[in-house]
């Protein structure tokens, strides 16, 4: 069972801060691999909101992105106002992506920014402690964001504050081993989600 693989370090044991700022972002995106691993996993979790939620795309590009052509649009943006940098990464992040690949008025988005990662992928990068970590932030950071910002109408997932990295991993990991019949059909992100909301239900 995927669940087997959680193994519980100090780190994972201990309560999470209930932020992650833009600060700790570009302190972390000095690892590329962490970076990304994030990155697709918002934009994943962005898309999957926005369906969900029936709300409008604000974010439109021709073409799949490279991450290293999406992130230096977004540390630019964050660069030029450093007095933001204490705000949540997903907010900064979702807020420079939708002035850096506005959608026409009236359009809708015709691809996603990044080719999105499935379930397959999602159970062996959260059989890592360090690779998982940036996606479930990256994940719950998104739906926090679009909820504050009324964007989508009701939270899907509602954390309660003593939850742990660890619990939130054996949540996944529980539920991809449950149903591995969705690995391969849907998206990494939305499948956090589908956990998350089945075991932090609001």
């Amino acid at each position: 069972m995927l669940a087997a693989a959680v193994a519980t370090s100090p780190r994972d044991s201990a309560a999470l801060p209930r932020g992650y700022s833009g600060a700790d972002l570009l302190q972390n995106c000095s690892d590329a691999t962490l970076c990304e691993l994030y990155l697709r996993a918002l934009v994943d979790a962005y898309d999957t909101l926005m369906v969900w939620g029936n709300a409008r795309s604000r974010i439109c590009t021709p073409r799949p992105q490279e991450p290293a052509v999406l992130w230096q649009a977004v540390s630019a943006t964050l660069s030029a106002r450093p007095e933001r940098l204490s705000a949540s990464a997903g907010s900064l992040i979702i807020d420079a992506l939708q002035v850096n690949f506005r959608c026409a008025a009236a359009a809708a988005p015709t691809a996603t920014l990044f080719a999105p990662r499935d379930g397959v992928d999602l159970a062996t990068q959260c059989t890592n402690s360090t690779n998982c970590e940036p996606v479930l932030y990256a994940v719950l950071d998104a739906h926090q964001t679009l909820v504050d910002w009324q964007t989508i109408r009701r939270p899907f997932v509602c954390l309660p504050e003593n939850s742990t990295l660890a619990e939130w991993r054996l949540a996944v990991l529980r539920y991809l081993g449950e149903h591995l019949d969705q690995l391969a059909v849907h998206t990494s992100a939305s499948l956090v989600l589908t956990a998350m909301a089945q075991r932090y239900p609001c």
